[in-house]
């Protein structure tokens, strides 16, 4: 049984991913995908069978994949690659993924590249992400930036990193702020910039417990945040997007 703290902290890790998702959900270009569907009431209706019957749902699905459904081709590619509704197969995850992507799904998009980037093709990662970053959306700088971060050319993309990052958290991304204050804090762009690092890992500390307090008023429950204690819990969670 998690002790009380345990259990606090996974209530503002909660509030704080609520918030995120949102702001990500605000940034891609689902509604126009969905908009673009033949019939969506047919999408819904496999979605909704996701967890009740996933065979039926991913039977329903790849029907409507194979006949242009943009949509479902992101949800078909992530069915095959969880092994829900059907065998695990990476090559089909990729195939939906791909042609997702291509079709212009920012779903497609961010699934495609953290496919790769999780199996080790950073390169392809790069690649998929640097095509979101070139058209503006903001997701894809922390996703590059991680990249980055995580492939054997990091020394030499350091200092793009830093701009991707800078640029995301301009634009409300909030763990694009999280991870360039915890990189500037331990010296990845440099010891000059350990300075400024500090100083916004505090920063955002208090965003962070400002976003935590909102969310408790507006669910009228008493877990008020002061900015001191959650500036020491911001160092665990930031720990943790690296």
């Amino acid at each position: 049984m998690k002790c009380i703290f345990c259990r606090m902290c996974d209530t503002k890790h909660a509030i704080l991913d609520k918030r995120q998702l949102a702001w990500l959900e605000a940034q891609k270009n689902s509604v126009a995908i969905m908009e673009r569907e033949a019939d969506p009431a047919l999408v819904y209706r496999a979605r909704d069978l996701l967890e009740t019957d996933p065979a039926e749902s991913f039977r329903q699905y790849l029907a409507l994949a194979e006949m242009g459904s943009v949509w479902s081709m992101a949800a078909v590619g992530q069915m095959f690659e969880n092994g829900k509704g059907t065998a695990r197969d990476l090559v089909q995850a990729e195939k939906w993924y791909l042609s997702a992507y291509q079709a212009g799904s920012d779903s497609g998009l961010m699934l495609l590249g953290d496919f790769y980037q999780e199996s080790g093709q950073y390169r392809k990662a790069q690649e998929v992400f640097r095509t979101g970053v070139d058209r503006g959306f903001a997701p894809a700088m922390l996703y590059l930036a991680s990249s980055h971060r995580n492939s054997p050319d990091w020394p030499q993309r350091r200092q793009e990193s830093l701009t991707l990052l800078e640029r995301g958290s301009a634009a409300g991304d909030l763990f694009a702020r999280r991870y360039l204050a915890d990189g500037m804090t331990r010296g990845w762009f440099g010891l000059r910039h350990i300075p400024n690092g500090i100083r916004l890992l505090f920063s955002t500390a208090d965003e962070m417990a400002d976003l935590i307090n909102d969310e408790a008023a507006t669910a009228q429950t008493d877990t008020k945040v002061r900015p001191g204690l959650l500036g020491r819990l911001c160092r665990g969670m930031v720990a943790s997007q690296t």
